[in-house]
């Protein structure tokens, strides 16, 4: 039974360590207050981030960000990097998740 736990946390450990990471700044340039999100956030008002975000740095995988909740309205796709200005998204931002997730070697 033990082993079967240890197993199961192992595993979790595993997939969890795969994610991506984004992080979203209030101004350009990666200025201003921050925030790193690890997993999908379907409404960033329960951040307190909802139509704030300026610029953003992609950590780790490709992130999906659009201007609605949950994912809807005009979407684009980020890959790994740093983006300085968003045109076009400016303080646009109410939904955010990782899409073509890396897959563990």
């Amino acid at each position: 039974m033990h082993k079967l736990l240890a197993a199961a946390v192992l595993g979790a450990t595993c997939v969890a360590a795969s994610a991506g990471d984004i992080t979203l700044y209030t101004r350009a340039h990666l200025g201003g207050p921050a925030i790193t999100l690890h997993e999908a956030a379907p409404d960033l008002d329960q951040q307190g981030f909802n139509d704030k975000t300026s610029s953003v740095v992609v950590h780790k995988g490709s992130w999906e960000v659009c201007a609605e909740k949950h994912y809807k309205g005009k979407c684009m796709v980020l890959k790994e990097g740093e983006y300085a200005e968003l045109k076009g998204f400016n303080d646009m931002i109410s939904s955010v998740r990782e899409v073509e997730p890396k897959k563990a070697k």
